[in-house]
């Protein structure tokens, strides 16, 4: 049995044992259970910790909606789906009542009371004291990651650090940004003294870990230094004091993973296809501990009643449409037109990241017609390739055709679909990868945008292991600050594209509005562009659409400013 079935196997064994439900990863309070005396064996804890981390492995966040859709409308990404209002954050179109960023919301808060229970009722007479901590450690990780995702999507929010057990508990308002960063920075910290290394052998594939722990607080750093867009109008105070501090904090925290010397990523000069490789771990239910520090587990286990899937693959796969047996994908997103020019043609990570083919049923001729277009990033169906399910089985007959009618194909994701829907999947998302702590690294020696630091040996060294899994020369650019810089904020986009990260990283840079209009005068340059063409028109939307003051920021959800009265929303919405 594999790493990530033997990780949903415990779990789910815990689950039928100890509540009799078939809803794993939705496990919801029960009005039998007391919540004072539930957390009191190490097997009820873990049930509790499952629903905790369930919470968030759903369609309503890492499953697309928030990853996929919210995380859209950048150099990165932009939706070809006109007129679609599902797509409407992406579009930078969102109100206050879209479901989707109200749902977010309500998943990390959920996610937060989970935590705040289990803190609160946890019984420490019950436990060894290292197995308490370590519970406890698990638990916290949770509400770190929760509440330093709050903050940077929706800025001041309200910090609960106890369970809320009735409606009075709801009227709660919002902390200063830096008090949630403080909070999650405390809990972090806790986590990365009590969790178990990965490597250990009571390590369970899919937990938060000791070195995740490190690597998410360097990012915590790296936006403690970055621009704070709910501070002041003023772009010039839009920075907490001391920003500097937090890059040496940030770099200490890289550090001590690259110092451990456990995580590592597979060089081009031992295997060329180490980025396909690593990635095909997420789509066949495998866990590359090695590279992967930390990522949100998905199953398909529609048949036993357990909803534990998401849509990777299928919402931003490549688009293989037509029957039901198929592994379906739909393209719902493209790969933007900057990534494909910041790929060299030498890049190994090219090919993987930018699909560039497509497979459609015909109903008039029932065959399916595959087509190849890797240079044409315009067309409608530019599909990132990341997650793909899917590829042709001879690649390089159909780049040279150009198109086969039934071609034959390879299935990549190991459940290619639920047996009730193929529309569902298996597939993995990475939170933390070692190659984005190598390039948090490099990116804090130079102490972010505003910086002063030239890149030492020690940045380059970073950034070049990167370089080097890509089948790329060593970096031989400036060293001056702002021009490597310049070369951080597009390998960033080159190695971690469709990761969730890009639109935060704009963010904390002060450069998405400027990214934004980059990516329209390129798709308006582009040969291949055409006025008239709606998909064109749709890729541009985000651009026109976006107002730096208010849109660097979500808005409160409608749902939450009625019931929280000391929740006003911000100005602009």
């Amino acid at each position: 049995m594999n790493k990530k079935n033997i990780y949903f196997a415990t779990i789910l064994l815990l689950v039928f044992v100890f509540s009799g439900c078939s809803d794993f990863l939705e496990v919801e309070p029960k009005s039998s259970w007391k919540a004072e005396s539930f957390y009191s064996s190490k097997e009820e804890a873990e049930l509790a910790l499952a629903g905790i981390y369930g919470t968030i492995a759903n369609d309503d966040v890492y499953g697309w909606n928030f990853n996929v859709v919210i995380e859209a409308g950048t150099d990165e990404t932009y939706t070809n789906t006109p007129n679609n209002t599902s797509w409407d954050p992406a579009l930078y179109l969102h109100t206050p009542s879209n479901d989707k960023i109200g749902n977010v919301w309500l998943r990390f808060y959920t996610v937060i009371q989970f935590v705040n229970q289990f803190e609160t009722n946890l019984d420490p007479n019950m436990f060894e004291q290292e197995e308490y901590n370590n519970l406890l450690a698990r638990a916290r990780f949770m509400r770190a990651f929760s509440y330093f995702t709050l903050a940077n999507w929706f800025g001041p929010v309200p910090l609960r650090l106890t369970p809320s057990s009735s409606q009075e508990d709801n009227h709660v308002p919002p902390s200063p940004v830096f008090d949630v960063y403080s909070q999650a920075e405390k809990d972090y910290l806790f986590a990365a003294e009590h969790l178990l290394h990965s490597k250990s052998p009571d390590y369970v594939p899919g937990e938060p870990n000791k070195m995740a722990a490190h690597g998410l607080l360097a990012r915590l750093y790296l936006k403690m230094g970055g621009f704070q867009p709910y501070l002041a109008a003023n772009d010039a105070d839009c920075y907490f004091e001391n920003r500097q501090q937090y890059f040496e904090k940030a770099k200490q925290q890289c550090e001590i993973i690259i110092n451990d010397g456990w995580h590592s990523i597979v060089p081009y000069s031992v295997d060329p296809e180490s980025y396909r490789n690593h990635f095909l771990t997420y789509l066949q239910d495998r866990y590359d501990l090695k590279e992967s520090l930390f990522e949100i587990s998905f199953g398909n286990f529609q048949q036993m009643g357990l909803r534990v899937d998401g849509r990777l693959g299928n919402i931003n796969g490549v688009s293989f449409t037509g029957t039901a047996d198929i592994p379906r994908g739909f393209a719902n997103v493209s790969a933007a037109l900057p990534l494909y020019n910041a790929y060299s043609g030498e890049d190994a990570r090219r090919e993987w990241s930018l699909a560039g083919y497509r497979n459609q049923y015909s109903n008039s001729t029932q065959r399916y017609t595959m087509r190849y277009y890797l240079d044409k990033p315009l067309n409608q169906k530019y599909a990132i390739g990341k997650f793909r399910r899917w590829e042709p089985a001879d690649m390089e007959a159909l780049k040279a055709a150009g198109s086969m009618v039934d071609a034959p194909y390879t299935i990549l994701n190991s459940t290619p679909g639920s047996d009730k829907d193929p529309n569902f999947t298996s597939i993995n998302f990475p939170i933390l990868r070692y190659s984005d702590v190598l390039l948090m690294h490099a990116e804090a020696i130079i102490g972010g945008r505003y910086g002063t630091n030239p890149a030492n040996d020690a940045a380059v060294n970073s950034l070049n292991i990167v370089r080097e899994r890509a089948g790329l020369e060593p970096y031989t650019g400036s060293l001056n600050h702002d021009d490597f810089f310049k070369e951080i904020v597009d390998e960033r986009l080159r190695e971690l594209c469709f990761e969730g990260l890009r639109k935060q990283d704009l963010i904390r840079w002060h450069m998405l509005e400027e990214k934004l209009q980059e990516t329209d005068a390129a798709i308006k340059n582009n040969e291949a562009y055409s006025a008239s063409d709606l998909y064109h028109q749709t890729y541009l939307s985000a651009g026109e659409n976006f107002d730096r003051t208010k849109h660097l920021l979500l808005p409160y959800p409608l749902q939450e400013t009625l019931i929280n009265q000391q929740l006003d929303q911000r100005d602009g919405w």
